[in-house]
């Protein structure tokens, strides 16, 4: 582990080689042209797969299953690219170029407003630590720590977990919105006051993605309405549940998990030295994903430097991998089927009764 006495120097020394790599490299820290190609690819594949859906859906209930999935899962893939770093104000210099491109939230039925609450606020300050990471937050279905309240029926969490991801998709959406904000959770939050005529609009945003996303295919297409419903469930269902897998096997392990019980957070360098214990890269070197998830199978840096556009996270990884080399701090790293694989038997673990859980 790191030695105390350098320990100050470590977020330090990542930052400078992180600004060395920008500055031999001419690069900017913000949009590049990948990520221009990336935000065309992902809105021509949503706007064509909705063409197609509409166009071609009638042709058959594959047709139709098909236009579902390319529009559905490209609008996924266009806002965890583009929203999610416009959110960080990481994808132009410019702040109001940010601000109206993270609207883009939108275009998936999400509330960009109360999202970046829940992420900026709360899962990126307190990684993974009970009771305040809203992403392991206390659930009556799932038991993400081991400091929760155990229930019986979570002994079966590992099998109906991947249920409940497949309808992920509608639960953000359509649900978790309202229930933020008629909870407590804003208040937790430091939020004291929203927009005005806030849930008017909420209910626009939703209400116009559902007329888009299921309505006016349910009136096109020559199916029976049960039809329709089951495949746009599915399409929703395999984007979201792509979705999470992606967002929450990073921290959600046996690896990452360790921590849970330990956040001694004093300062900038203690708050680095716990994103580095609490987050597991997914197949950093595999280009592809790292293309298609946003960057997030890289999501250490993420963590550590969410301003800088994620297309340049596959060559900063490398980076942050040689300084804690150099720290002799373990970099934590699994193929992303094993890092899947791991999240579900950290729940069978988290399943277990804790007056007779293994040491």
């Amino acid at each position: 582990m790191v030695d105390p006495k350098t320990d100050n120097q470590l977020f330090q020394e990542l930052k400078e080689r992180i600004n060395m790599y920008f500055e031999e490299s001419g690069k900017s820290k913000f949009c590049d042209w990948i990520m221009w190609l990336k935000m065309i690819l992902f809105g021509i594949i949503t706007v064509v797969g909705y063409i197609f859906l509409l166009q071609f859906g009638g042709m058959s209930l594959m047709s139709a299953f098909t236009g579902f999935i390319l529009f559905i899962i490209g609008a996924a893939l266009f806002v965890v690219s583009v929203a999610h770093d416009a959110s960080h104000h990481a994808l132009f210099k410019g702040k109001q170029v940010n601000k109206w491109m993270s609207f883009s939230w939108n275009i998936i039925g999400v509330s960009k407003y109360l999202w970046e609450i829940k992420h900026h606020h709360s899962h990126h300050i307190y990684t993974n630590i009970p009771d305040q990471d809203v992403d392991i937050a206390k659930s009556p279905l799932l038991r993400f720590s081991p400091t929760y309240p155990y229930r019986h029926y979570y002994k079966y969490q590992h099998f109906y977990a991947a249920f409940l991801y497949g309808v992920f998709g509608i639960y953000i959406v359509f649900i978790r919105d309202f229930i933020m904000y008629f909870s407590k959770q804003l208040k937790n939050h430091g939020v004291r006051q929203l927009p005005r005529n806030f849930l008017a609009r909420m209910i626009f945003t939703k209400s116009v993605f559902l007329i888009v996303s299921f309505l006016i295919p349910l009136l096109v297409l020559p199916f029976a309405w049960w039809h329709v419903l089951i495949l746009y469930l599915i399409a929703m269902g395999i984007s979201g549940s792509l979705l999470l897998l992606v967002l929450v096997v990073p921290h959600i392990n046996t690896e990452a998990a360790s921590t849970m019980g330990s956040h001694d957070i004093n300062n900038r360098n203690d708050w680095v030295l716990h994103q580095i214990h609490s987050t597991v890269d997914s197949s950093p070197g595999n280009r592809l994903l790292n293309f298609f998830c946003g960057g997030l199978n890289t999501h250490l840096v993420h963590h550590l430097f969410p301003n800088i556009c994620h297309t340049h996270y596959f060559n900063l990884t490398k980076i942050i991998k040689k300084v804690l080399q150099d720290y002799n701090i373990p970099y934590l790293e699994k193929t992303f089927a094993d890092t899947i694989a791991d999240h579900f038997h950290y729940l069978k673990m988290m399943g277990i009764k804790p007056s007779v859980m293994p040491a």
